[in-house]
């Protein structure tokens, strides 16, 4: 971060910093913040202002609005010290923040240390929305400085108004755990097939559609399985395709109305005319990484994953697949790290990558 303008005023607190949440507006603790990177420190960039829609999710009367100037910088927004220093732990690495925004870019919330950054983008523009940005790998860090980030998007081609509310430093578990999510043409439109490890109060899945991966729309509805541990497999056949490429995403939806998105996946092109697996990403990795693998016609395909020693630990893949570029998810949650070996079979065609899980 660079060009700092500083400015130093007083919000509100019901708690003690990183304990419980941040409304902007209860009488309580005095934080500083201090803008930078914005080309302004008038206090017009940084304020307590009246809620711009106090229905449906976000009920408060007041909460936090910040400027953007046009000529700031990609990264420019505020930060907090001086409320001390509080560390990481299972109660209160996840945490949640509404956000309010005239435009769609991602919202970085970062903790230092880590000094990691946690892009989150919103979905939703003027309406409130829930992010969440999970802490959980730094669990065990002490964290002196709160950095919001509201608008990063790199260039920066334009200003923004955006507001913010209850940031919540809790523990909340993944409701739903997404192993796989692949789209495939076939015969009658483009099949959607997606599988979850576990599932906690899931009400089901909204099938959304784009033409360009920006402006989506939901084409449908799954059912979810509630609460279960079993592994589930889903499906859904978009029958309403031309030609062109497509651009697919799950919306998983929580009987209390919660929701979380899942990665975007395309499908309509040609299809791959060699079988490939390609290196994982991210790597090294802690938790999740995601396996990529192309197949030319269908075939038997597994994906296994093996332990240095050559104990298989995890089974990805075993089933029939159709000609397609498929993306499958790895968690690590309970391996120890190290080195680990991948191998695809789709018929006579084995190939074999290494993976590094770094805790």
């Amino acid at each position: 971060m660079k060009n700092f303008l500083v400015l130093s005023l007083f919000l509100f607190s019901v708690s003690v910093f990183g304990q419980a949440t941040i409304d902007f507006e209860t009488v309580g603790q005095d934080y500083t913040w201090t803008i930078f990177s914005n080309s302004t420190s008038g206090p017009e960039a940084l304020s307590v202002v009246d809620n711009p829609n106090a229905t449906g999710i976000n009920t408060s009367a007041k909460c936090l609005k910040y400027v953007v100037n046009p000529a700031g910088d990609p990264w420019s927004g505020f930060y907090g010290q001086g409320h001390g220093s509080f560390t990481l732990d299972a109660n209160n690495s996840m945490i949640t923040m509404m956000v309010y925004k005239d435009v769609i870019s991602p919202v970085n919330l970062k903790l230092e240390p880590p000094a990691v950054d946690h892009k989150v983008p919103n979905t939703l523009i003027n309406q409130w929305e829930k992010l969440t940005f999970d802490y959980s790998s730094a669990i065990g860090t002490t964290v002196a400085t709160i950095t919001l980030i509201p608008d990063f998007p790199d260039p920066r081609t334009g200003g923004s108004v955006n507001y913010m509310d209850n940031i919540e430093f809790i523990h909340t578990p993944v409701p739903v755990e997404l192993a796989s999510f692949t789209a495939v043409a076939v015969k009658n439109g483009v099949k959607l097939e997606w599988t979850t490890a576990t599932e906690t109060n899931n009400k089901g899945f909204e099938i959304q559609r784009s033409l360009d991966s920006k402006v989506y729309s939901t084409i449908g509805f799954v059912n979810g399985k509630g609460s279960t541990t079993a592994r589930q497999q889903y499906n859904y056949v978009d029958a309403q395709t031309t030609s062109g490429k497509y651009f697919y995403r799950l919306r998983q939806v929580d009987f209390d109305g919660t929701s979380k998105y899942s990665q975007v996946i395309a499908a309509g092109e040609m299809a791959p005319t060699a079988f490939e697996l390609s290196q994982n990403f991210p790597n090294p990795f802690n938790p999740v990484t995601s396996i990529k693998y192309a197949i030319a016609n269908a075939q038997q395909v597994t994906l296994k994953v093996f332990n240095i020693l050559g104990t298989e630990v995890a089974v990805l893949v075993n089933e029939k697949k159709e000609a397609g570029t498929y993306n499958v998810n790895f968690s690590s949650v309970n391996l120890a790290s190290g080195t680990y070996i991948y191998r695809l079979q789709a018929g006579a065609f084995v190939q074999t990558k290494k993976m590094v899980i770094l805790k």
